[in-house]
């Protein structure tokens, strides 16, 4: 059967790499819903939203996650990334390309593209 948009966005193939930042946060640190990030492409702002867009809270994910693992004898290990979701549409780049993301109280953190 074809791929649908929804295959895409489960597997995570609209990804192709991630970039984390020098200060992790602990998951009870901040009410993640509340947590936004305006994302700059180029020095003008392409996107901005708010971790409720994700499932009403980006833990939701990674507890769906765990709970089916779970069921399967298997589960995440300390120290793994997991991805709960992103509440930006995914933004094209091309060599050259400077992103930038404010977290605002969270700090932030940027990319350059060669």
């Amino acid at each position: 059967a074809p791929r649908k948009v929804l295959d895409t966005i489960a597997d995570n193939a609209a990804n192709g790499a991630i970039v984390l930042g020098g200060r992790p946060m602990k998951v009870d640190a901040v009410d993640w819903r509340w947590a936004g990030a305006l994302l700059y492409k180029n020095g003008v702002i392409e996107e901005s939203g708010l971790g409720a867009a994700v499932l009403n809270h980006p833990g939701n994910g990674v507890a769906w996650l765990a709970n089916k693992l779970a069921a399967h004898d298997e589960g995440l290990a300390a120290g793994e990334i997991v991805l709960g979701g992103s509440f930006t549409r995914p933004v094209a780049c091309a060599a050259g390309d400077v992103f930038h993301a404010d977290y605002g109280p969270l700090g932030s953190i940027s990319v350059r593209f060669v």
